[in-house]
């Protein structure tokens, strides 16, 4: 009886990730009362999946708690929303610290990733880039590239491999297999700093959705089976 409660307040969670990502599309907002649903189901999921007050609730509480407070300095810097901010807590409720951990790196590529995409269309629609549009037009769809592309092999996706005459090289060269380990770092700075030069010439904020980025990054973890694989084994029967 757990188990099948179990995987139906995992299928309620994705699909408030869904609606959390559809509303963030249409409005830029996520409403509280989902984001309170979302919290709320926690502690059935605890029931549910037989999760110890020690260290297991203990643990998630503490998580979210962390979570709450870091992302208040990012509210307070402006560089989060009040939904987002509620959102990630609440997720933090359901999601053991270790796969918590691949979440954030996920919100964060996929975050990364929308801002340029978002960034390029804003230039493109509004041309009011203070030097010159296409050109800045030109080097966002470049940096998004190369962030999709990063992102990508990040998260175990399709990847850019080396040729194998300079893969076979840098085996047998230090300095070149550092210089070639060091190029994607280098490539990330470029691109973040190039792109933001660009995004504050603009006369209007860029409102990026960063619900999408925490709300697939859930879905992501449900999806691998992470969550799953981390709860009790008494609780699958």
């Amino acid at each position: 009886m757990h188990e099948i409660f179990t995987y139906v307040l995992l299928g309620g969670l994705a699909i408030a990730l869904l609606v959390a990502i559809a509303t963030d599309l249409r409005s830029r907002t996520i409403a509280n009362w989902l984001n309170a649903g979302v919290a709320l189901g926690a502690p059935l999921f605890w029931w549910a999946s037989e999760l110890a007050l020690w260290p297991g609730v203990a643990s998630q509480l503490g998580l979210a708690a962390l979570t709450f407070a870091i992302c208040c300095l990012f509210f307070a810097m402006r560089q989060m929303g009040g939904g987002d901010v509620k959102l990630l807590t609440a997720l933090a409720l359901w999601i053991p610290p270790a796969a918590f951990l691949d979440l954030l790196v996920i919100m964060v590529m996929v975050g990364w990733v929308l801002t340029l995409a978002m960034g390029a269309w804003h230039v493109a629609r509004s041309g009011n880039s203070a030097a010159a549009p296409r050109r800045d037009l030109g080097v966002l769809i470049g940096c998004t590239l190369i962030a999709a592309v990063f992102a990508s092999a990040m998260l175990g996706g399709p990847s850019l491999p080396l040729p194998p005459a300079l893969r076979e090289a840098a085996a047998g060269e230090l300095a070149l297999g550092l210089a070639l380990a060091m190029l994607p770092v280098v490539l990330l700075v470029l691109v973040t700093l190039a792109s933001l030069r660009i995004l504050r010439r603009q006369k209007e904020q860029l409102r990026v959705p960063y619900g999408l980025a925490i709300a697939t990054g859930g879905i992501w973890i449900l999806a691998t089976g992470d969550l799953v694989s981390a709860m009790p084994a008494a609780a699958l029967g």
